[in-house]
């Protein structure tokens, strides 16, 4: 009976020793948990890699476009002149057709001939006078040390001189900034006077052709004058109470339009008859103006910050996708193979 029992136990450590060496010689398969946390690290690196490679492209390490931003000339007008001419489209001639029952004019409703002026509005429009541009420069100076104020002088002078004026101007320790008026036709003549205060860091130059907004603009002034003699003579026809009180309502729409065109084009006479010149200067070893912390600036630069890095990510997965896909397609195959290999 010893023997027996001693036989049982010698076999029953024998397949306890099989099955050990089974289990560590077969392939060892992932946990339930270690298969998320390893997803959870794949995504972040992705998402990393994903930034960098965003970040590389879009301050034109990688395929980098650069022929697309320009610095200077008549194409680039960024905001310059946006508020003057932006509301032309919204600008709507208002209709008489509602007032059928009031006779136009003698003729029966024909309107009275558009009126011209020995002004502006007897140009015609091919006129070299209607081009309009606006023009204006942004440009960073370094003087030499202990000549700040001098130089600063200067620039104020070549701006009269040229039959400009300042407006606006603030300075610091060895350094300030100069908004400078000139008129349009000394611009160059201004620009080419303030380079020789000192050495150019940054100059940046652009022109906004507004010609196609002023001939509108004048047009549908044009428009809106016409239309208001013709309401002025349906006043003095009207036979009714009701007749009077559209009419006026419609004469008071017509001469608000009217006053904001003619403000839209003062704006843009303003604008194209005087250059703006920006001008910064500073003494050698004064170091740009840091911009003043605050809670508002803190705020905006923080949101630009989270939308800059949301827009490098989405850049770099469009380059690193496809190579995702080969990968994980690589993946699978040598997952199946190795499965393939383990089964007996």
């Amino acid at each position: 009976m010893e023997t027996t029992i001693g036989y049982l136990n010698q076999v029953h450590g024998d397949l306890l020793a099989a099955a050990t060496r089974e289990r560590r010689s077969g392939v060892r398969r992932p946990s339930r948990r270690s298969l998320p946390n390893g997803l959870v690290a794949a995504g972040v690196a992705v998402l990393v890699a994903a930034g960098l490679v965003g970040a590389l492209v879009r301050s034109g390490g990688i395929g980098g476009d650069d022929s697309g931003r320009a610095t200077s000339g008549a194409g680039s007008g960024g905001g310059d002149g946006a508020g003057a001419t932006g509301a032309t489209g919204a600008v709507e001639e208002p209709g008489i057709g509602y007032f059928d029952d009031v006779t136009a004019g003698p003729g029966g409703g024909t309107p009275a001939p558009e009126p011209t002026s020995p002004g502006n509005d007897s140009v015609s429009v091919g006129s070299p006078s209607l081009s309009r541009v606006i023009r204006t420069a942004e440009m960073s100076l370094v003087v030499p040390r202990d000549a700040f104020g001098q130089r600063f002088g200067a620039a104020v002078d070549a701006a009269e001189a040229n039959g400009g004026y300042i407006q606006d101007s603030r300075t610091r320790e060895r350094a300030g900034t100069l908004t400078i008026r000139v008129p349009a036709e000394n611009f160059d003549e201004t620009l080419r006077a303030v380079r020789g205060l000192g050495t150019v860091e940054v100059e940046s130059i652009r022109g906004r052709d507004v010609t196609a907004e002023y001939i509108d603009l004048r047009a549908r002034l044009r428009i809106g004058k016409s239309r208001r003699e013709v309401l002025l003579r349906l006043m003095d026809k009207a036979v009714s109470i009701e007749q009077t009180i559209r009419v006026q309502n419609a004469l008071d729409e017509t001469q608000l339009r009217i006053e904001q065109i003619q403000g839209q084009l003062r704006l843009l006479d303003d604008r194209t008859s005087l250059a703006t010149i920006t001008l910064n200067l500073r003494e050698q070893g004064v170091s740009a103006e840091v911009e003043r912390a605050s809670i508002p600036n803190a705020f905006e630069r923080s949101a630009a910050g989270f939308v800059g890095v949301i827009a490098a990510i989405v850049i770099g997965l469009g380059y690193l996708l496809p190579l995702a896909l080969i990968g994980l397609a690589c993946w699978f195959v040598w997952m199946r193979v190795q499965r393939r290999r383990a089964t007996p």
